[in-house]
């Protein structure tokens, strides 16, 4: 008797059933994929920026027993003290970084930063690069933060410090700035930095983080980023001139 000749490899109708239903599997997967890609970045810029909120915080209470002045960053308010220079007026936040870190004596024996247990690798991740190891001034390139300037003690704790650049702050969109006892807008949305543009990561439109005044963090995607969940319905009152945010 002779044995039934086996049938070797798939026919390409077989072929096609398997890619069919692959594409489907994907199809079906990619969103929650997607999804909890978006979520552990999130929550990983959100640990990254509550480090530079919590090291900024540590630096104000060692000045404030030597009469210094605390280190947020200054930008068009009030004074400054030239033997002081942390306390100057920045343009920028990767200026302002920059002189936090002491990036411009890193590596030698005068390198003294106003910062303890943070580097520069805390304004990167999630599509923003890294700064090259031997390149010692930040450059927007290598910075997600956007970063307000001009904070006092009395302000709300709910005010945003630290907000991931991919939103664009400009004078009048979705952060509030400055007035007395400002009821935030259900319909002031979000204004996203467009394709092309310099600061759409991280997360593009997708998204944003957040880092409090208070130093709570707040991870909101693109469909509840209004003003009014990000002051959560509470009056803010910045008085004049305000506070102004630093772009990188």
């Amino acid at each position: 008797m002779k044995a039934m000749n086996r049938k070797e490899g798939f026919t390409l109708v077989e072929l096609l059933v398997v890619i069919g239903i692959l594409g489907i599997l994907s199809a079906a997967l990619f969103p929650a994929i997607g999804s909890a890609v978006l979520k552990a970045n999130m929550t990983s810029v959100a640990t990254r920026g509550k480090d530079l909120y919590v090291a900024i915080v540590g630096a104000n209470t060692e000045r404030e027993p030597l009469g210094l002045g605390h280190v947020w960053p200054r930008a068009t308010l009030g004074t400054t003290d030239a033997n002081d220079p942390i306390t100057q007026n920045f343009t920028t936040s990767s200026e302002y970084f920059t002189k936090l870190m002491d990036m411009e004596k890193k590596g030698t024996d005068d390198w003294a930063p106003y910062v303890q247990g943070i580097d520069a690798s805390k304004l990167a991740g999630a599509g923003v690069k890294a700064l090259p190891a031997n390149q010692k001034t930040i450059t927007k390139e290598y910075n997600m933060w956007t970063i307000a300037g001009d904070i006092i003690d009395e302000m709300e704790d709910i005010i945003p410090i630290f907000v991931t650049r991919n939103i664009d702050e400009a004078p009048g969109k979705l952060f509030i700035t400055s007035g007395a006892g400002q009821q935030p807008s259900v319909e002031r949305q979000a204004k996203w930095w467009k394709d092309g543009a310099d600061f759409k990561s991280p997360f593009n439109n997708k998204g944003f983080v957040m880092v409090r005044k208070g130093g709570a963090t707040l991870s909101l995607s693109s469909r509840y980023v209004s003003q009014d969940i990000i002051y959560s319905s509470q009056t803010v009152s910045l008085g004049s001139p305000g506070i102004k945010y630093l772009i990188p």
